[in-house]
């Protein structure tokens, strides 16, 4: 294409080419400013999540419970979110309103945000909530996968959970697996085979 040629063609496609420019440009600002704006969110979520936890040291709870509900409804797409359902459970939990502390835990098994972690640690935290309401059949239940990262409390739990059936050969199996999945030095290991202990069970 000439010089001319070249001319005549950026003139008569001009409005196109303008309007093509302009989309991208406003693409590109739009993406650095959604990033922009999900940093300042994360920032705020943290200092959200300090003022819950100074708060909770303080024994401010209303203050501490004002600041996780900001977090889960305000922050719910940030990691911090995670956190202050494990609060608001543990606060619900002990006052005794026990069906808010399922929903905050089962909240975070079923976000699609939450680090797998995370939802381990929520499982596992429901499962010993339904222990202490004498749901052991529910808790089992809740852990029938696997959990290699968190292999020793999940297998503690199902020891626990089996006790509480009267099923002692399960749940003899169950803190074995638990003590075997821990180091050799680990003194956690001595809890569990006082566990075994008590149901009679020689370590």
């Amino acid at each position: 294409m000439t010089g001319p040629e070249l001319s005549e063609f950026l003139h008569r496609h001009r409005i196109s080419l303008i309007a093509g420019t302009v989309i991208i440009l406003l693409a590109a600002m739009g993406f650095f400013g959604y990033e922009k704006y999900q940093r300042h969110q994360v920032q705020r979520a943290a200092i959200l999540y300090n003022e819950l936890v100074d708060s909770s040291v303080a024994g401010q709870l209303s203050t501490a419970r004002a600041s996780a509900d900001t977090l889960v409804h305000q922050y719910g797409h940030t990691p911090y979110a995670a956190f202050a359902h494990f609060f608001l459970a543990r606060m619900d939990s002990e006052s005794q309103q026990i069906p808010a502390a399922e929903t905050e835990l089962k909240t975070i098994i079923h976000s699609g945000s939450t680090p797998r972690g995370l939802k381990s640690m929520a499982r596992l935290s429901l499962a010993r909530l339904y222990l202490e309401q004498k749901q052991a059949q529910k808790a089992l239940d809740l852990l029938k996968a696997p959990d290699v990262a968190f292999a020793p409390l999940q297998d503690e739990i199902q020891g626990d959970a089996y006790v509480a059936l009267h099923q002692d050969g399960k749940a003899m199996q169950a803190y074995q697996s638990a003590i075997a999945a821990l180091p050799a030095a680990d003194p956690y290991r001595s809890y569990l085979q006082m566990k075994m202990a008590n149901i009679g069970v020689a370590p």
